[in-house]
């Protein structure tokens, strides 16, 4: 019996963060950077996307990030949250053997749905132990009226 390897649904997108690898790894210098591969690779915090009666809701993981790290901004008909998480060139002593937390810059777009309000000050970021939610509230809908067709 021949096991088959689990991947994630979003294959594209894996193919898509290979092929950045490949083509990065392919134009740089290692003598050049003193970072391990993993500090070299993009960032990209997971996110999750929630609709409620009233407001939609976006949530990013970004541990180890101050608030001032962290931009959220509306452009046009997306949400735009980008920061950067900075690897401490201090090491204090020690010899990293393994490094999995992910370091520097990253940029994440969200196409909005044509219910919510685009104004700045109707949008809310709140940024707690490592979580950042952004609730952005749904335009009321334009209650439909009949219009009456008069004859000539």
């Amino acid at each position: 019996m021949n096991l088959i390897p689990w991947r994630p649904k979003n294959e594209l997108g894996s193919f898509r963060n290979e092929l950045d690898g490949l083509f990065q790894r392919f134009f740089e210098d290692d003598a050049v950077s003193n970072l391990p591969a993993t500090f070299r690779r993009g960032v990209s915090p997971p996110i999750n996307v929630a609709e409620s009666e009233k407001n939609w809701s976006v949530t990013l993981d970004l541990p180890g990030l101050d608030e001032k790290d962290i931009q959220v901004q509306l452009m046009g008909n997306q949400l735009v949250v980008s920061g950067e998480r900075k690897w401490e060139s201090e090491k204090k002593n020690k010899e990293f053997h393994r490094v999995e937390a992910q370091y520097g810059s990253f940029q994440r777009a969200i196409l909005l749905p044509q219910n919510v309000r685009t104004d700045p000050d109707a949008v809310l970021a709140t940024y707690k132990r490592g979580i950042l939610e952004i609730t952005i509230p749904k335009v009321e809908p334009t209650p439909t009226a009949r219009i009456p067709i008069k004859g000539t």
